[in-house]
C-alpha cells in the first residue's frame, strides 16, 4: 500500500498543481471576432454579388451585372463604424498600345483592336479625332472598324475606353492611310480586377451597404444552414 512520507506527497502536489495553473493564466487571451465576419451576398434584377469577410482580415469580392464581371482580393479594416477596404495588391489597369500597320483587302482606312493571342475585342468604345470639327465616336465590334463613307475629314487620334473595365487608352497618334489597317494591342493585365481601395462598408439594419464611387451595393449576409 502506497504511504506518503514526511508530506513528501502534499510536497509533489504543490509542484504539480501550480504549474497546471500557472499553464492557464499564461495561456493567450481569446481574440474577439468582429461580428461582421462572414459570408453575404446581393441578387438584384441582372445583378449577381458576393463577399466573403475573413476572421484574418483580408476579404473576397465578386460581380456579375449584365455583360461586366469583375473580383476584387484584399484587406478590411474596422475605423468607427465603418468597414474600410483595400485591395491588395493593387491591380493593374489594361493597357492599349499601338502595334503595326497592315496593307487592308480594299481602299478603305480600319483600324483593329486586338488581344496578345491576335483575337479582336469586341464592345470597347472608340473616339476619331479629326484635323478639323467635331469627334466622332463609335465602339469596335469584333472586327475591323471603318470610316463612314461620307466622312472625308483627316483622322488624327483615336482613343479606345471602357469604364467598367478601367480601359482607357487616351488619345493615341492616328496614321489614317487608304488601303491600311492601324493594329492596336490591348494588354489584359489584370483586366477584370476592380481596385477597391477606398471603398467601405456601413452597417444598415441587418445589411451592409458597400459605398464605391460607381454607386452603392446592400449585401445581406448569406444563411449559415446554406454554407
Amino acid at each position: 500500500m502506497f504511504r506518503c512520507i514526511a508530506g513528501l506527497c502534499t510536497a509533489a502536489a504543490l509542484l504539480i498543481q501550480p504549474a497546471r495553473a500557472q499553464d492557464s493564466a499564461e495561456a493567450a487571451p481569446a481574440i474577439a471576432v468582429d461580428p461582421v465576419v462572414g459570408d453575404y451576398s446581393s441578387v438584384q434584377m441582372e445583378l449577381a454579388a458576393g463577399l466573403r469577410l475573413n476572421r484574418d482580415g483580408t476579404f473576397d469580392y465578386g460581380l456579375t451585372v449584365g455583360s461586366l464581371d469583375e473580383r476584387a482580393r484584399g484587406r478590411w479594416a474596422r475605423v468607427g463604424d465603418r468597414i474600410e477596404l483595400v485591395s491588395d495588391p493593387r491591380p493593374v489597369a489594361p493597357t492599349i498600345t499601338a502595334s503595326r500597320i497592315e496593307q487592308g483587302l480594299d481602299n478603305a482606312f480600319a483600324i483593329r483592336l486586338v488581344a496578345p493571342n491576335g483575337r479582336d475585342i469586341p464592345g470597347i468604345d472608340l473616339r476619331i479625332d479629326f484635323d478639323t470639327g467635331q469627334p466622332l465616336e463609335s465602339y469596335v465590334a469584333g472586327g475591323p472598324w471603318t470610316l463612314p463613307a461620307d466622312e472625308t475629314r483627316r483622322p488624327r487620334f483615336v482613343t479606345f475606353s471602357k469604364k467598367s473595365y478601367r480601359i482607357d487608352s487616351g488619345p493615341l497618334p492616328l496614321r489614317a492611310d487608304a488601303g491600311t489597317v492601324a493594329i492596336f494591342l490591348l494588354t489584359p493585365n489584370d483586366f477584370g480586377v476592380v481596385d477597391l481601395t477606398g471603398a467601405y462598408l456601413e452597417r444598415d439594419g441587418d445589411h451592409l451597404v458597400l459605398t464605391r464611387p460607381e454607386g452603392k451595393i446592400l449585401f445581406a449576409r448569406a444563411d449559415p444552414a446554406s454554407d
